[in-house]
Order: structure tokens, then sequence, then C-alpha cells
């Protein structure tokens, strides 16, 4: 799906005013304050579902000097470990853009948040298990929100958890046949 149908969607569920033209263009539209409220909402829930269902785990190697690693050029969302080259957990602490440890090279794993999506582009989500059908409950739960339909908000929040955590709970069951004699 891509962003423009996903605003497309959210916009017809809430029975919002969005001329058919807006749609056939390449770029997101300036002139609709609906438009630009709900890609707002929705970059709002998609950065939240990567942060909190992120799959995206990269791996590199930094490098510390002055006690400061730079992460300027990493998307980076939290740290999953740093290690040194021996395997050990090495104590950090997060700054601004920035990691603080003592000086070395270390091994980085963190979770990646998404790259900025355009209104043309396909959406990639935090999870293979998450579907768009969650992205859209959460950007009506934080459109409701934003327009202070407080009641209407808590319904779309209740589907989007449910969702979520229909998503992420372990669908798979297995059966093993009963213990018999040969």
């Amino acid at each position: 799906m891509k962003l423009k149908e996903l605003i497309k969607v959210v916009g017809e569920l809430l029975s919002l005013e969005l001329a058919e033209g807006y749609f056939e263009k390449d770029t997101a539209p300036t002139d609709n304050s609906f438009v630009s409220k709900l890609l707002t909402c929705f970059e709002q829930v998609y950065d939240e579902l990567y942060r909190d269902y992120a799959t995206a785990i990269r791996k590199t190697v930094v490098e510390s000097a002055g006690g400061v690693i730079d992460l300027s050029g990493y998307r980076l969302c939290k740290v999953i470990s740093l290690v040194d080259g021996e395997g050990k957990n090495v104590p950090f602490r997060y700054s601004d853009n920035a990691l603080r440890a003592d000086d070395g090279r270390y091994n980085l794993t963190y979770a990646r948040l998404p790259n900025h999506v355009s209104w043309n582009d396909e959406l990639v989500m935090p999870s293979s298990c998450i579907s768009e059908r969650v992205l859209v409950y959460g950007v009506m739960r934080e459109y409701l929100a934003s327009i202070n339909d407080w009641a209407t908000a808590r319904q779309w929040e209740e589907r989007f958890k449910n969702a979520l955590q229909a998503a992420s709970s372990k669908t798979v069951s297995m059966h093993l046949p009963l213990r018999g004699w040969l």
C-alpha cells in the first residue's frame, strides 16, 4: 500500500471531504488541512510502530573518540547492545545524536527507525506480522485525538491495541501425535 492510498482509506473511513484529484498527484497536497493533519498523524503512528515492534535490527562497528560515538549517520531507534571485540557488554549513555562510552572500537546492534516516506512511496511495515490495517487504526486514533473527539479515539485505540496484540501473538500451534506402541 502506498502512503497516499492509506491517507485515502483513512479519509474515507472518517468521512472527510478529500477531493479525488489529491490522490492522482505524485506529491502530497499542501492546500488541504485534513491531508496535512493525517500525514502528521501517520508519521507519529509509523514511528511508534517502529519503536515498539521493530524487526529492522542492524549491526555495525563504531568507534568512540573522546568518549563520544557519533550516531548522526544512523536512523537509530534504540541500542540493543554495545559490545567490545571480546563480546563483553560496554556501559554507555545516550546523548544528543550520540552515545557516551570509553574510547575504543565496538560492535553496535541497534533497532532502526523507518526511512522518510513520501506521498507516492510504498509503506514498509516494521514487522511482517503487522498489516496496513493496524496502521490505519492508529492513524484514525491519532487524528480523532487531535480534533478532541476522545470517545471515538478511545474506540479506535482499542481496535489498534487489539490488532497489535493479535499480530504479535504466536499463532502457530503444533500438534504431536499421541504416543503409542509400535
